[in-house]
């Protein structure tokens, strides 16, 4: 699903039918229209960057090489979150983190972690389109946006949806068992 779709629902969703109908035909509006579609765009990102933080984690694997055993998180594909494990000659291998890089005493490494989508633009393909009903995301930014915009009581009526949304598609989605962080309230 691209990012243009969910920003449409996104914008239909807090009621703003013609700017929906403008970005689903390709337009990108200008003005007043063009700041509430740049503000949504920012929602829809945040939403999805917390949808893969707490909610549906994005993992990725991919064998890294490195002459001196240091693996730069700038040279992995996506930015990591959480290293879930590393493997060496198909064995698990010992490693170290550090704030740049991940240590490992291996010229070639097979690395699987969680990563944080990518900013988005409007022309972007969205990591969450098959999540849930492919509503999750705009729900989410709709819910944003209204609490930005200082719509409380708005912003909770589509959190609740977005909230009832994600424990749908968990049911249906089932990834890797994860616990997320702990908190202090």
């Amino acid at each position: 699903m691209k990012i243009r779709d969910v920003l449409a629902s996104a914008l239909r969703f807090i009621g703003r039918e013609e700017l929906a109908a403008d970005v689903e035909n390709g337009g990108e509006p200008a003005g007043e229209g063009g700041e509430t579609v740049k503000t949504m765009l920012f929602c829809v990102n945040a939403a999805e960057a917390e949808l893969a933080r707490y909610y549906h984690p994005l993992i990725h694997k991919e064998v890294l090489k490195s002459g001196t055993g240091k693996y730069f998180y700038s040279s992995f594909a996506f930015t990591p979150v959480r290293i879930l494990g590393v493997a060496a000659g198909g064995k698990e291998a010992e490693y170290r983190t550090y704030a740049n890089f991940l240590a490992a005493d291996y010229p070639e490494i097979e690395i699987t972690y969680m990563y944080a989508p990518s900013r988005k633009t409007i022309d972007g393909e969205s990591e969450f389109g098959l999540f849930g009903d492919g509503t999750v995301t705009a729900l989410g930014a709709a819910a944003e946006y209204c609490l930005m915009c200082g719509e409380a009581a708005m912003a909770e009526i589509w959190e609740t949806r977005y909230r009832a949304a994600i424990e749908r598609a968990k049911k249906e989605y089932r990834p890797p068992l994860y616990i997320p962080p702990r908190r202090w309230v």
